[in-house]
């Protein structure tokens, strides 16, 4: 599994440059540049509803995930084997997203 970093500051599951979620999901399946990627697992933080974002969410218990299964369906990025992502570390940016098409794979590489 990768080592997740991510750039998100605006995801309510972002925390200290790491995620909480148990797993993320790249999109991108056309992508022949990382910003053509994104995270489908972003989820904007709306501060009055942080504990109840974590309460909707499945799985996420609110622990930094160091390394983590990220499916991938960028599959013209050289880390992508059968839609999961190989790549020993990767990050996620877009720092100042307020949706999913703000974010992307900084770790894209063409095949």
């Amino acid at each position: 599994m990768p080592r997740l970093k991510c750039g998100v500051k605006t995801c309510v599951f972002y925390r200290e440059r790491h995620c909480t979620r148990e797993n993320i999901v790249v999109k991108g399946s056309t992508a022949l540049a990382e910003e053509e990627t994104k995270c489908q697992s972003f989820s904007r933080e709306v501060p009055d509803n942080r504990d109840d974002r974590y309460k909707m969410e499945i799985g996420s218990i609110g622990e930094i995930n160091y390394h983590m299964p990220v499916y991938c369906e960028a599959v013209n990025c050289k880390f992508n084997t059968h839609r999961v992502c190989r790549a020993k570390e990767i990050k996620i940016d877009g720092s100042r997203a307020l949706h999913s098409d703000q974010t992307f794979c900084s770790s894209f590489a063409i095949k």
